[in-house]
């Protein structure tokens, strides 16, 4: 059983920028490596999406980023184990029976217990700003609410980015295609010494 708090699988929803890909080609998707008959397959999901030659044609083996959300949340959908929705309240341990009472509080039914006997906790890792940065205004953008504050953000008359990972290069990138239109400057701040090459295409 898989217990999670959104209303769907989401995939860093604020950097899904136009025409960006995967930095691992397409067989290193759910299962395939794993089980290449399974039909969860990120080449099946192609084929029951109707795209699997407009994929071939392109001649890339790395999947558009918009592309893996699509396929994940086709292959969630066809899980009959993965509950979304439930925000887990509490988790207590019974040693009598040597189980788990896993509490979660559905979105729209009432509080249900999950006994388990293995507990998997994946709470994954929350937007990180340095706190130097958190009372300043207006309010500093974090990368993964990237997309949802663009439009605000070229408005501005500068706009300096702080970074080193892809990202920052990438919305680097995307904001330098904008400058002419909304005349801003654009800085950017990395600790890195110059550029470096990918290994795969971005």
């Amino acid at each position: 059983m898989f217990l999670e708090r959104k209303p769907q699988f989401d995939w860093h929803p604020g950097m899904l920028l136009p025409g960006t890909t995967l930095q691992t080609p397409f067989l290193a998707d759910l299962v395939t490596l794993a089980d290449p008959t399974s039909p969860y397959s990120f080449l099946n999901y192609l084929k029951n999406a109707g795209r699997l030659y407009s994929f071939y044609i392109r001649e890339s083996f790395f999947p558009l980023r918009q592309e893996y959300v699509d396929y994940c949340q086709w292959a969630a959908a066809r899980l009959p184990n993965i509950r979304f929705g439930q925000t887990v309240s509490r988790v207590e341990y019974e040693e009598d029976e040597e189980i788990y009472l896993v509490h979660a509080e559905p979105a729209d039914a009432p509080p249900v217990t999950y006994p388990t006997r293995r507990l998997v906790l994946g709470t994954g890792t929350p937007p990180y700003v340095p706190p130097a940065c958190r009372e300043l205004s207006p309010t500093p953008v974090h990368s993964s609410q990237y997309l949802d504050h663009r439009q605000e953000l070229v408005q501005r008359r500068r706009i300096t980015l702080v970074g080193s990972g892809q990202s920052a290069a990438e919305i680097y990138y995307d904001l330098l295609q904008r400058m002419d239109e909304h005349d801003y400057e654009l800085i950017w701040l990395t600790r890195s010494p110059r550029f470096f090459r990918s290994n795969t295409p971005s």
